[in-house]
This record gives structure tokens, sequence and C-alpha cells, in this order.
């Protein structure tokens, strides 16, 4: 992963990891509503954003590349913000029961087993063409309310200029791996946040394949939004991240 932005100096450290086929910029609503005396890293993961060309697109892969870009940091007291498919990678990192980890939040989490994925989804995904067009229909059918303008641009920017391979190794390997027993019952403190209308990665998927692999969890379900609470309710996520984070 590449090291996107660190901002301030305090404790603790925010580190945000963004959902598939985005980049940081998801964060950058929630990031200038957070605390001030709250330290703020961003991590981009391989084949998207600032890490476009790196390598390494399975979980495994990408796990190693946000542990490094952490202790490259020499962070401590990190709270580890991961939405989508980079909620799995904190679990996974969160197993590892590190020194600097304090907490997790899970932001619509894909889960540490396989993900759920219709034929339909999948053979959208598979068949991307990075065209406008289709970056769009990816982030509008993600979403349950309209997005900022520039926020909306920058998601749909973010989509057309993702590295294909890094696209593709989702929907034909990557959503399938299995982390289970690898992973096994979590005891960190987390906190899962995820909207009511999310279409991928709903409440009835977190309760019936993420909440039983935590055993000091709450879940937070928020009504009328969708999958991407960093940019549909970044008012409301960045009061609920420094709540956590003043506890954590």
């Amino acid at each position: 992963m590449t090291i996107a932005s660190d901002r301030g100096q305090g404790r603790p450290t925010l580190v945000l990891m963004h959902f598939f086929g985005s980049s940081h910029r998801e964060w950058q609503h929630v990031i200038d509503r957070l605390d001030p005396s709250f330290r703020v890293v961003t991590l981009d993961m391989p084949g998207f954003g600032d890490a476009r060309d790196e390598s390494g697109y399975d979980s495994h892969s990408m796990a190693r590349h946000a542990r490094d870009s952490i202790e490259r940091l020499a962070l401590e007291n990190v709270i580890l913000v991961g939405h989508s498919f980079s909620g799995r990678i904190a679990m996974m990192l969160a197993s590892e029961r590190p020194d600097w980890l304090n907490a997790l939040v899970l932001v619509a989490p894909a889960p540490v087993g396989p993900q759920p994925v219709s034929e339909e989804e999948q053979q959208f995904q598979l068949g991307f063409d990075f065209s406008e067009a289709q970056a769009r229909a990816f982030i509008d059918g993600a979403i349950g309310v309209e997005l900022d303008a520039a926020l909306y641009n920058a998601a749909v920017t973010d989509a057309m200029n993702a590295h294909p391979e890094a696209w593709r190794a989702w929907p034909s390997t990557t959503y399938a791996e299995d982390m289970r027993d690898e992973v096994g019952v979590l005891a960190v403190p987390t906190w899962v946040l995820v909207g009511d209308q999310d279409p991928s990665l709903p409440p009835a998927t977190q309760r019936e394949l993420v909440m039983p692999m935590l055993e000091n969890a709450s879940l937070e379900v928020f009504e009328g939004y969708g999958h991407l609470l960093p940019m549909e309710m970044p008012e409301r996520l960045a009061e609920r991240l420094n709540v956590i984070a003043r506890k954590a």
C-alpha cells in the first residue's frame, strides 16, 4: 500500500483504508471533520489511487502492505478503519495482535470468509471496461443517497483509473478467499458500521458473517444509506469516529 496522506501528531492515530475501486479520496470530507488533535493516515491499496502501479492484489499481500506502511511510520495507539474490502484486511491485521493496534472500525466490511456476490455483480465487475459510463454505474449501484458532486466525480475517476489486473483480481479470485480459520475470533474492541440500504454487504450479512468473528463488537445500522458511508454521510461518520477515538 501507499501512504497517501499523514496529518497531525496526536493520539490516537486513525488509519483509514478505502473500498474496492476507490482511493484515499473517499475519506476527504470525513478527515476535514475529525478532531484535529488526532493523527490521521490514509492508505491506498495496490492497484488503486496513488498505489495504482503497486502489485500484490490478494488479501495476504494487501495485509502485508498495510502492516509495513503502519510500521514504517512507527505508529502507535492505532484505530484501524477499514471500508468494505479493506475491512477484511483490517481484521486480518488484528488477528496478528500487533502492539500498535487499539481498536477496529469496520465500515460495511467484507467478511474474512468468502463474500456472497450475485452472479450479476460478478459479471459486471469481470466485464468492467473502465469507461465513464460503467464507472458511474458502479458508483450509482453502491449508494443510497446522492453524493456531493466533487466526491461523486472523484469516485468515478478513481474507478476509471484503477489498474485492470487489480480490479479483476477481486471478482476472479479474491472475493472467494477464506481466512476464517487463520483469523479466528477477534477480541479487539470493534465497531461495525453499515447502511440499511447497502446492496453489497447489508446488515443481515454483517450479522451472519462478520459479527460471529468479533468477540467485543457492536453493530450500528444507519437508516437510508448504502455502501459508501464515508461519502454518503461524512459528517455522521466523522462524528462517530471522533467519539470512538476518544474512548479507545
